[in-house]
């Protein structure tokens, strides 16, 4: 009973996206459905009275009678045409109306996906579940309701014929059924097993795609083809491709072998009772016509029967895939969703208390009980080798992720409790895998505050405060200019240099009251890094600035220096307190100080 539940629950959400898409496609397709089904049925028995009225008026060239066969010859016709002028503009109005559900429902897991924790995101499993969802959530849902409507239409058929089958003889029709009716049966296991047999192996299938997307993506054609890996990567995609036509080809295999078995199985009983009425034809227990009508009906419901166990099938592999939908849309690990709103306060304090952190599905901690307090009137330096944690670090104070253990305070309010946008407006950040939008500069650059886009003036600032401003004008349409050859033949594509330039100026272009800059310098060169020493300087005055580096020079800004090493916190201070200490932090500046030819003051 529940499951019958889950399964209407299920059609009324698929049928009222259809719906929304498009209600002509919903109500023609009944119309269709109804056509469908009742104009073969209608066109045989018109056929067989046509041979009976032409039959009994042999040598009549009555104006009656031609009239009569006239009528009955246009009704076939008239029916003909109507099923298969409904059919094609059913296909062309479903092919227009899929386009807009399969986006409608796109839109749905979009919504969604926004909702879900980073955590969660970083599951392989829930990478096989988004994967098969996005896959199927635009054909599946039309390719349902245009089986589930084509399997009544073919059951409205099957009524028809099972009437003029009946009419001959009750214990034939019984006769046929026995012999046909387990391939419907059958034919919904295999389906089961296709459907286990692709979901098993989804993540073999990214794993194909993968591969096809090294070979063929533009973003990695300079790699792949200066290490000269595509023979690499190409033979990776054929072994991953040809195990999984093993696979599948086994199941193809039984497949075949038994669907031969179950159709001429299905036949048997259609033979037998074809060779029956063919003698009680010649006997003359029935005529002609009747012939023609039993004869058509009993080789049309075995084919009907046949083909309504693959749409029984169809339907049945399209609910499980549908099935995927639902178990996205009811992902229950998702973003609290909290009202606090953030105090408006000169100063906010920020405090770390107790935290560890280590990834899901991981036994080693990034972050180790890190205790650390700082607020938005100081300009903060995060250092430490690469793999310390200091990228971890950032995305706990954003919150993408939450601590393991311990908690972070703002204002002494675990982050937790406030609203996620909250958050997100009260923090500017520049991700050290920052995205190259391929957009205009202006837009690159405004994306950093959405609701102020269209403020040219505050977007050209932002530029001026981080010197993108000097290479952006040299440009022939400015800040009108696209980025990234990706849809423009006439876009630009900025140095590594220029990019991080416009990403730091959509970090500055935020409301935020504090900006997290996560290795800022990482695409510069030495000359353009020491630049960048006075822009930092400029932006550190404007607003509160965490910045995550290695480059040591960098801390001379800081009012707090936080050094971490292997996830453990080891040293905090000013520039001067650290040092005076002449412990880890004054051995690595002293290293890449040298390394700059640099003198310690």
């Amino acid at each position: 009973m529940k499951s019958i539940k889950d399964y209407i629950i299920k059609l009324g959400f698929i049928f009222k996206e259809i719906f929304k898409a498009g209600s002509g496609v919903f109500f023609l397709s009944i119309g269709s459905m109804f056509i469908t089904g009742i104009s073969p049925v209608v066109t045989i028995y018109l056929t067989a009275k046509l041979i009976e009225e032409v039959g009994q008026n042999v040598g009549n060239e009555s104006s009656i009678v031609l009239v009569r066969l006239l009528i009955i010859l246009l009704s076939m016709l008239a029916f003909i045409v109507i099923s298969f002028a409904t059919e094609s503009v059913k296909t062309i109005i479903c092919a227009i109306a899929g386009l807009k559900l399969s986006h409608n429902i796109e839109n749905l897991v979009a919504d969604k996906f926004q909702s879900i924790k980073q955590e969660r995101i970083d599951d392989p499993a829930f990478l096989d579940l988004h994967s098969n969802t996005l896959t199927k959530c635009g054909s599946e849902p039309l390719n349902l309701m245009e089986g589930l409507f084509g399997m009544v239409a073919s059951l409205i058929s099957l009524v028809g014929y099972a009437v003029i089958i009946i009419r001959l003889n009750l214990l034939a029709f019984l006769f046929i059924m026995v012999f046909t009716l387990p391939i419907i049966f059958y034919k919904r296991k295999f389906q089961g097993m296709m459907f286990r047999f692709f979901s098993e192996r989804t993540m073999q299938t990214r794993r194909i795609w993968y591969y096809l997307s090294l070979i063929t993506d533009p973003m990695y054609a300079k790699e792949v083809r200066s290490f000269r890996l595509y023979d690499y990567f190409r033979s990776k995609r054929k072994e991953s491709f040809d195990d999984f036509m093993k696979g599948n080809s086994k199941i193809a295999a039984k497949e075949i072998i038994v669907s031969i078995v179950t159709c001429f199985i299905s036949m048997i009983g259609a033979i037998l009772v074809g060779i029956w009425l063919v003698k009680i034809a010649i006997a003359g227990y029935v005529t002609v016509s009747e012939f023609y009508l039993f004869i058509t009906a009993i080789i049309t419901i075995v084919t009907k029967l046949i083909g309504l166990s693959n749409q029984i099938a169809s339907n049945s592999k399209s609910m499980m895939f549908i099935n995927y939908i639902f178990e996205f849309m009811q992902e229950k690990d998702t973003i609290e969703s909290n009202h606090l709103k953030i105090k408006e306060i000169p100063v906010h304090i920020i405090r770390f208390e107790n935290v560890s952190f280590k990834y899901t599905g991981s036994d080693n901690y990034v972050l180790k009980d890190i205790n650390v307090t700082f607020n938005t009137k100081e300009t903060v330096c995060l250092v430490g080798e690469n793999g310390s944690g200091k990228s971890t670090f950032a995305k706990l104070l954003l919150k993408i992720y939450n601590p393991t253990q311990g908690r972070i305070l703002l204002d002494d309010i675990d982050l937790r409790e406030y609203d996620i946008n909250e958050l997100r407006l009260f923090f500017g950040v520049l991700f050290q895998d920052y995205v190259k939008f391929s957009d205009s500069v202006s837009n690159c650059i405004g994306f950093g505050n959405i609701d102020k886009i269209q403020s040219d003036t505050d977007i050209h600032k932002a530029a001026e405060i981080t010197g993108a401003n000097k290479f952006i004008e040299n440009y022939k349409n400015k800040y009108d200019t696209y980025l990234s050859k990706m849809f423009y033949n006439d876009a630009i594509e900025p140095s590594g240099g220029q990019w991080q330039k416009i990403a730091i100026s959509r970090a500055v272009f935020s409301d935020a009251s504090v900006l997290v800059l996560d290795e800022p310098t990482a695409a510069l060169d030495p000359k353009a890094e020491v630049k960048m020493f006075d822009t930092f300087k400029t932006i550190s005055n404007l607003k509160a600035t965490i910045i995550i580096s290695h480059r040591m020079y960098i801390t001379k800004l800081a009012d707090k220096i936080i050094l971490l090493d292997k996830g453990e916190l080891v040293e905090e201070g000013s520039f001067e307190q650290l040092i005076d200490l002449k412990k880890e932090f004054y051995n690595m500046y002293k290293i890449q100080a040298d390394s700059y030819s640099m003198k310690l003051d």
